[in-house]
């Protein structure tokens, strides 16, 4: 198989197994998730506040049997940081920034997924961005990631490349059973810096201009 059927063959596997989760054992893991996930880009987010401008999250709307990551948005917004979540543009397939401040900014959007209104700000500068929460269907310990197959997120990440400007902190929040021997990965295809599951918490290696590890 090519990248592309590897890619449509593990998002349906990927979605079934994850779809599979009681309940129960959604919340249970979902509960210790978030208790990570909100150490960990907390402590981003408070050592950008220390420059003296606003903290910036751009997170994302839970959808489907995805774990719940809203409480981190939540306690972005009782420490007064700036939130931002992406609105869908089918027909450029592409997507806009908008700071939402409470879920009164937010509204069912495209195919279902809660999206923030047309009237809220927008963010015009990609270098305001600290942390993104980044969805995803698998991941690997090589810190690929596989996406839905729209190519969003690709796109954004792209405009980071075009500008030779650096990418925010990208961290990704998935159960355990999406961890993955491999994601196949294309030329445009991005890796996060960071992996949180109900078990464990994973940092990619720092590396020197050389390719070496820190």
């Amino acid at each position: 198989m090519n990248i592309k059927e590897r890619k449509i063959e593990l998002r349906k596997r990927m979605a079934k197994l994850r779809a599979s989760l009681t309940p129960a054992e959604r919340k249970a893991k979902t509960a210790d998730i978030n208790r990570t996930l909100l150490r960990e880009i907390m402590h981003r987010l408070e050592s950008v506040r220390t420059s003296g401008r606003k903290p910036t999250l751009f997170t994302y709307m839970p959808y489907k049997s995805e774990a719940d990551i809203t409480p981190v948005m939540e306690a972005c917004w009782e420490k007064q940081y700036r939130v931002v979540i992406p609105k869908s543009i089918p027909e450029l397939r592409q997507m806009r920034l908008h700071e939402v401040s409470s879920y009164e900014d937010i509204a069912t959007g495209a195919w279902g997924i809660r999206e923030p209104l047309d009237t809220l700000p927008l963010v015009q500068d990609i270098g305001e961005v600290d942390v993104v929460l980044v969805p995803g269907l698998a991941f690997d310990l090589a810190f690929g990631r596989l996406g839905y197959g729209g190519g969003y997120y690709d796109r954004y990440m792209q405009r980071y490349v075009r500008a030779n400007r650096p990418k925010p902190y990208l961290i990704a929040a998935a159960f355990e059973l999406q961890i993955v021997p491999e994601v196949p990965l294309g030329i445009f295809d991005f890796r996060v810096h960071h992996i949180v599951t109900e078990a464990r918490s994973i940092t990619a290696p720092i590396l020197t201009d050389d390719g070496s590890e820190k």
